[in-house]
């Protein structure tokens, strides 16, 4: 791992090799999973942490770190607010994440990310974490705009089994493959003896190799580490830290894995002759875990929380061609997950050619969440930035919320990463005033106090009743919790289900539910 890994860091200083430098942009999409501020050497470097970061720190710090950058606060709300350009409470992801044995489902009237790139002339591919529903065919990545998906649909799986954790019942491994009309799946063996990250990354080397450099290619490459369950080979444990029994040494081993898999796919693309026209994107999809293995520190709070360690994310972009990126080390311009979804649009050519397939209605555009970003991110001038205000977000079920306005962070409720209720096929939330707990109130200068020590909350009371009142603005915009949703809502039926999707139905018979609008696929 260490010889590949400084390999690379020393053939990123070399000239690159023009390829195909004709025409749209790649984006190579690297989300990664889990990974709190702690987690990243560049992020407060003057702060101890007991973890080396050396390959993501010299990307970012010769393309543009993006210091205030929001997700969201799980799984889930990231990626639907990443592909659909919508805050999470507007998909009804209120709350958790997606679970199994349920059929909660991406709402299929949301026009995602990869539908509008794959109009705009992309190759678009996901490697890696799906994680917003399997109940239906059409809800699987293949149908919702992707040519061919390779990984997993769930939070979490083993990295060596490849099976669903907890209790790894069944094989979470699988391929799907558009090919005209027709979507063909596959559930694919067992490869016990490989890490998952390395068939992730070994399959986006594939692709890349096949490639036709005619054509952009937007690739998602959503990696598993550093996800729990917290564990790598012994190949990527560093000489001085070799102990399996301490959280540092396997958060490190994590992030050598995570910085090796992705060395190698930056080596592929180099090699395809299409480095040189590539944007790369990493950034977390939110914050650490709270656990012994990974840190959010110096921010407060974890992911599941509002506070800043819970939504606050490592991120950069980085491409060798200044005439795509304007190198210019870090921001401070508030850029939040939904902005790519805009951003990415108009910089790939914008919803022309995607209306004229889809006759997708106007309105369907003009009420996003995000916001085009693309001028401030790409031409490197600061005075562009668009961004002053980020609704963290509304949790009716444990009745807290946040906003972001300025210098100002407000929050209300309690910060608990405890469930505040059931959420049960009977059961509904009143979405209005009373869904917020309003008497527990803080406020921060996240500018000047960004690990939100100290509440001023009763010394600006005029910026708290403000920042209340733009939460409430956004209460006509929450959607019903997935998991509230009754039966007889067709596409998002709720009661929760003792069998998956489609992994238990190898020769086995599929419920009407479960029904895509073809033929169930077969399986290979």
């Amino acid at each position: 791992m260490v010889t590949v890994l400084l390999s690379l860091l020393l053939f990123l200083g070399a000239p690159t090799v023009r390829g195909s430098d004709v025409g749209k942009p790649n984006i190579l999409f690297v989300l990664i999973d889990d990974m709190g501020y702690g987690d990243m050497g560049y992020t407060y470097p003057e702060i101890k942490k007991n973890i080396t970061t050396p390959l993501f720190d010299k990307l970012a710090s010769e393309g543009l770190i993006l210091d205030r950058y929001y997700s969201q606060f799980l799984c889930t709300p990231a990626r639907g607010s990443l592909y659909t350009g919508r805050y999470a409470i507007a998909l009804g992801i209120d709350d958790e994440v997606f679970q199994p044995y349920t059929k909660e489902c991406l709402d299929r009237d949301q026009i995602l990310l990869p539908e509008v790139l794959r109009a705009n002339g992309y190759a678009t591919h996901l490697v890696g974490k799906w994680h917003l529903g399997y109940a239906r065919w059409d809800c699987m990545p293949c149908t919702r705009g992707f040519d061919t998906a390779y990984g997993y649909t769930q939070g979490q799986i083993d990295y060596m089994s490849h099976r669903y954790v907890p209790g790894k019942k069944y094989n979470d491994l699988y391929f799907c493959e558009e090919d005209g009309d027709e979507i063909n799946w596959s559930i694919l063996p067992n490869s016990t003896q490989t890490y998952s990250e390395n068939l992730f990354a070994s399959r986006v080397k594939g692709v890349v190799e096949d490639h036709n450099s005619s054509q952009p290619l937007f690739m998602m490459y959503s990696m598993q580490n550093v996800h729990y369950p917290f564990f790598a080979p012994d190949a990527y444990f560093q000489e001085d830290c070799l102990d399996k029994a301490n959280a540092s040494c396997v958060r490190q081993a994590m992030l050598n894995a995570a910085q090796d898999s992705l060395s190698e796919v930056i080596e592929s693309y180099k090699e395809a002759g299409i480095w040189n026209n590539t944007l790369m994107i990493v950034a977390s999809d939110n914050g650490a875990e709270k656990s012994r293995f990974a840190s959010s520190l110096p921010l407060r709070g974890w992911k599941n929380q509002l506070f800043e360690g819970g939504v606050r994310v490592p991120a950069f972009l980085y491409s060798s061609n200044p005439d795509i990126l304007v190198p210019r080390g870090s921001t401070s311009c508030y850029v939040h997950v939904t902005d790519w979804y805009s951003t990415l649009i108009r910089w790939t050519g914008g919803w022309e050619a995607f209306t004229e397939i889809s006759k997708v209605r106007k309105s369907q555009i003009d009420s996003l969440d995000s916001i085009d970003q693309s001028t401030f991110l790409f031409t490197g001038d600061e005075d562009t930035c668009l961004r002053d205000e980020i609704l963290v977000h509304i949790n009716p079920v444990k009745e807290n919320a946040a906003y972001i306005k300025g210098d100002y962070k407000a929050l209300f409720g309690l910060q608990t990463m405890l469930e505040g209720g059931s959420c049960d096929t009977n059961e509904r939330f009143t979405f209005g005033e009373n869904c917020v707990n309003w008497n527990v109130t803080r406020l921060y200068n996240i500018t000047d106090d960004p690990f939100e020590t100290n509440n001023i909350g009763k010394t600006h009371p005029d910026v708290l009743e403000e920042l209340k009142e733009k939460i409430m603005d956004y209460f006509d915009e929450l959607e019903p919790l997935q998991c509230t949703l009754a039966d007889s809502v067709g596409a998002f039926p709720t009661t929760k289900m003792h069998y998956f999707l489609p992994f238990d139905f190898e020769g086995g018979i599929i419920p009407d539910w479960a029904t895509y609008a073809h033929d169930p696929p077969s399986f290979h």
